[in-house]
């Protein structure tokens, strides 16, 4: 459960309830080689861990495209319902 999507190495996360150690939105990318962070909604900001360039440029990418689908599934985890994954958007 938490997987909201899955793109290039990049898995991103969201897990219900967990609003204790950030004090705000985020979701959590774990990529193939292991390597973790988290990352702000609001502003694409790492709050924990490291991303290279590459990496941060896709995420903030994929943020733009799915900022509604990200805040709504963000909504639903603190809330501790059912988290879908977000769908690639045709572009």
């Amino acid at each position: 459960m938490g997987e909201i999507a899955i793109f290039e190495d990049i898995r991103i996360k969201m897990y219900p309830f967990d609003t204790q150690k950030h004090k705000e939105p985020h979701f959590h990318v774990i990529l193939s080689d292991g390597r973790k962070a988290s990352v702000a909604i609001s502003d694409g900001r790492v709050l924990e861990g490291e991303l290279t360039r590459r990496h941060r440029d896709l995420i903030m990418a994929w943020m733009l495209i799915h900022k509604e689908d990200i805040w709504d599934r963000w909504n639903k985890a603190v809330s501790g319902e059912h988290i879908e994954k977000i769908e690639p958007k045709q572009i």
